[in-house]
């Protein structure tokens, strides 16, 4: 099965998405990702990391010259996928994404670069392909013939070009069946030898329609085409603030025409580019990279113009949209050609190679001098040290000493004239970092992939989950990340990602990915996509599918620059708590309780010589813990249902880090610090979550889970960083909410990270509204109350437990107070104005708050003796506290009735 889809997609992120979630698991074996301005960074955020957990080699093919990235903010380039650079004398300008599986593909060429801009807000063209049961389709085979002819028409490093022509290869044997003629539906059209204009049919015809973001300065792309298709009438699409044409050119090319200007809305930038015209009743329509310049449509690339890539549709729908005015010819005006500034004698790195025999560096053309190449271990300023010296002359150098896999290298020469000219940066590329799986058994995984939504509204996809998980605990068990699998014809350790110092936590995501899928691992580390907008509501329709894309920095030849501060800013996703139905929400109660009854095999009664507990691995624990926070944040359980805190309390025990043993022989494994961070993150929002209402320093029932859980966690909590987990502090939208605000997880770790553990009591008292201060071995506590003897008593029972061999407290409001010195099992009392001692025993269950909560000291058990007169001398119970204080007596009684004199 082969179909051209006439749905729109968000962007080619959409694309691997979908390949994540297929139901027959089909491993993914190539992906490739080509444009004119290639963002790194931002391929490693929401594409590479996607598409290598699915088992892909995967590569990134952009123009030399146009790099968004800073190379230190680049961590996976040549460790986890190829960058491989192109040029040629006008810009290399295509933009598709492959993708290739064991038995299906998916192919999209288009308009929009893999940035930010060009996957992001603004309208872009897309045509989509997708074939199923090893089918063949026209434009994949178009595709290989591209690839395998594109080396010898733009430069590349070898191992670039010798990764295109597997690619080829590869697609030639899939598709070498493919249909041709005019019923095969659309075709790749590119201009590697001839002009892609020279490849449209001859006119005339009844109607031309034509957009793109830059017209050439001299309108020549506009008369030539005219000339060809000899239109009756023509519409040229326009956005005056944001396209790039001058005036008097375009009134000159489309002179002796009845042509006439729509001026499109500028709500958004329109990046998507297209010619369609009109004859004997159909329509036809040029889509992909070319803009209306000569460089991209009147020029092959062997002879100086552009490299581009269009597709040649038949039947399709309207692309120009209705909205904007119509305007004539006549009254264009204004030009807003921007300034072209010419790179000039440029010095162009195509790539750098490691492997056995050392390090290999391929330059663009050679120079007359010598050229010095350096390398970095990340491109940090100061961190460069020159190796040597390419000759003049030649084009490429090995050097014997291989080089780290990612590590950035640049090169350097001095021009004729004294100046120096330096390339930009590429990274070291190693073949062995960079292979996919290919289909290769990858270790233990989830049978099916799950997402929330799914899980919270499908019971028999909640009953799969818990099943899945009990079976992937068993085969993880003792798993704390992904372990690297030795292989059986070499013996050597391998990995679905091969794992260094350098990249084990991208590694370490990879192998997350594959063992529980994109969704889930996306949920556990809080990876939320950046905000791809969807596609605006448009009628830029191909036989293809729609995306968005935003400003971006565009076109370098023939005066196509577009400033990439134009980029509209981007605002990322923020979190919301998922709607459950009233009627689904018993199940969720009951299956997220179940799910946390997965992480830890309960053993009431282990043997001597048992195994330890089985434990989920970490990847699991991290999502079961985001499910349970965001069905607290869906208000799932009722306002008088409390039974949520003990699950969270299971749940917070199972965050725990602890080292896991091995398997028999192999080290112990230790879990990634990013993990780690995370973990400790999620335990600050978890317990944020279960202190609400509660206290750890309470005698309750909620108090005591809460402390409990408190103590566990609180080495945790206090290395947290609250950004870590910023996914989980979901905003109070649903009824019966319960969320961890960020200023409450902030709070939480801070009394974490104090030293004295009394923070926590006094913390507590001031929620009451009392005020406690420590003076010389007296607490003393002051606020608005009536009756003082439940406050001291309450104060004392919190402070005792973390001063067991005693504690003087007194609590005043007013003229009114008490004092209370206290060591269990006894409690002295001094309640004036009576100006007695009276001496009780309080032992378990029973507490000082819980004995004095009434107030009323005629009803308190427990009093020993009879009540002593303050002139007698203390009783035995307070004179052992004061003297383990070093306090005397006489001065304690000073200090109580100071105020009194």
């Amino acid at each position: 099965m082969s179909a051209v889809r006439h749905t729109r997609f968000a962007s080619p992120v959409t694309l691997l998405r979908e390949w994540a979630e297929r139901t027959d698991r089909q491993a993914l074996h190539e992906a490739l990702f080509v444009g004119f301005t290639v963002d790194l960074p931002f391929l490693e955020r929401v594409a590479i990391p996607v598409a290598r957990g699915l088992g892909a080699r995967t590569a990134v093919i952009g123009d030399a010259a146009q790099g968004l990235h800073d190379p230190v903010d680049v961590r996976m380039a040549g460790r986890s996928y190829l960058h491989g650079l192109a040029t040629c004398r006008g810009a290399f300008h295509p933009k598709v994404v492959l993708l290739v599986g064991e038995h299906a593909c998916r192919l999209a060429v288009g308009s929009g670069n893999p940035t930010l801009s060009g996957w992001g807000a603004n309208d872009e063209l897309w045509t989509v392909v997708e074939t199923e049961d090893d089918d063949s389709h026209a434009l994949l085979a178009d595709l290989a013939d591209w690839l395998d002819e594109l080396p010898s028409a733009v430069s590349m490093a070898p191992w670039s070009a010798a990764h295109l022509a597997e690619l080829a290869v590869l697609l030639t044997e899939r598709h070498v069946n493919a249909p041709a003629g005019p019923e095969a539906g659309p075709r790749l059209l590119h201009n590697l030898r001839q002009s892609l204009l020279e490849q449209l049919p001859l006119g005339p015809v009844d109607e031309l329609h034509a957009y793109a973001p830059f017209i050439d300065e001299a309108g020549h792309a506009l008369r030539a085409l005219v000339d060809r298709l000899v239109p009756g009438r023509v519409t040229l699409g326009l956005q005056p603030r944001w396209s790039s044409y001058d005036a008097g050119s375009v009134q000159a090319a489309l002179g002796g025409t009845a042509a006439q200007i729509r001026l499109l809305d500028e709500t958004r930038m329109r990046h998507g580019k297209f010619i369609e015209w009109q004859t004997g009743g159909r329509r036809f329509a040029l889509t992909g990279s070319a803009n209306l310049t000569r460089a991209a449509l009147g020029s092959s690339t062997r002879d100086g113009g552009n490299c581009e890539l269009a597709v040649f549709s038949a039947d399709t729908l309207p692309l120009l949209p209705d909205e904007g005015r119509i305007a004539p010819l006549a009254s264009l005006t204004g030009r807003t050609i921007r300034p072209f500034t010419s790179t000039g004698d440029a010095l162009v790195l195509l790539g750098a190679k490691t492997d056995s025999e050392g390090l290999h560096v391929s330059l663009a053309r050679s120079r007359p001098v010598p050229v010095a190449v350096s390398t970095s271990p990340d491109g940090s300023p100061g961190s460069w040290t020159e190796i040597g010296s390419i000759s003049p002359g030649a084009s490429a150098c090995s050097f014997p000493q291989p080089e780290v896999p990612g590590a950035a290298v640049r090169a350097t020469c001095v021009r004729p004239d004294g100046s120096t000219v330096e390339s930009a940066v590429v990274f070291v590329y190693s073949p062995v970092h960079c292979a996919g799986r290919h289909g290769a058994d990858s270790g233990p995984r989830l049978r099916y992939d799950y997402t929330a939504q799914a899980l919270f509204a499908d019971e028999r996809a909640a009953r799969r989950f818990e099943n899945d998980l009990l079976r992937l605990r068993e085969l993880t068990a003792g798993m704390s990340t992904p372990r690297p699998r030795v292989s059986p014809a070499t013996g050597t350790a391998t990995s679905s990602v091969a794992v260094s110092a350098v990249d084990r936590w991208d590694a370490y995501v990879a192998d997350c990915r594959r063992m529980i899928g994109v969704p889930l691992t996306d949920l556990a580390f809080g990876t939320l996509q950046m905000g791809l907008p969807q596609a605006p509501s448009s009628r830029w329709v191909v036989s293809a599918v729609t995306g968005s894309g935003a400003v971006e920095e565009d076109e370098a030849y023939e005066d196509e620059a577009e400033d990439e501060a134009d980029e509209e800013p981007f605002t990322a996703n923020v979190p919301v708590a998922p709607h459950i139905p009233p009627d689904q929400r018993v199940h969720c109660r009951t299956w997220i309780r179940r799910w946390v009854g997965t992480l830890a095999e309960p053993d009431s009664d282990p043997a001597p010589d048992a195994p330890p507990t089985t434990r989920a691995s970490v990847p699991v624990r991290l999502v079961v813990a985001n499910l349970y926070v965001q069905l607290l944040a869906a208000g799932v359980w009722d306002e008088n249902d409390q039974t949520w805190r003990e699950g969270l309390s299971d749940l917070l025990e199972a965050l725990d880090p602890d080292e896991e043993p091995g398997e028999p022989g192999e080290p112990e494994q230790e879990t990634p610090p990013e993990t780690r961070r995370r973990l400790d993150a999620v335990a600050a929002v978890v317990m944020t979550l279960l202190g609400q209402d509660a206290t750890v320093t309470g005698g309750g029932e909620h108090d005591v889970l809460a402390a409990h859980a408190w103590q566990r966690a609180k080495d945790m909590i206090a290395r947290a960083d609250p950004a870590q987990a910023e996914d989980l502090m979901i905003p109070p939208e649903q009824a019966l909410a319960r969320v961890a605000p960020w200023t409450e997880v902030e709070r939480l770790i801070a009394r974490a990270q104090e030293d004295d553990p009394l923070t926590e009591v006094v913390e507590e008292l001031s929620a009451s509204g009392w005020e406690a201060s420590y003076e010389d071995g007296l607490w003393e506590i002051t606020g608005s109350f009536g009756n003082a003897v439940p406050v001291v008593t309450r104060a004392a029972d919190r402070l005792g437990r973390h001063h067991p061999n005693g504690v003087l407290v007194r609590a005043r409001s007013r003229n009114r107070w008490a004092f209370v010195a206290w060591a269990a099992p006894h409690l002295v009392l001094l309640n004036p104005p009576a100006r007695v001692w009276r001496t009780y025993q309080v032992r378990p269950p029973a507490t000082p708050e819980s004995r004095f909560s009434g107030g009323d000291l005629s009803a308190v058990p427990g009093r020993v003796g009879t009540p002593a007169p303050l002139p007698k001398g203390p009783p035995e119970a307070l004179r052992k506290i004061l003297a383990e204080m070093g306090l005397p007596y006489p001065e304690l009684i000073q200090r109580l009735f100071a105020e009194d004199t």
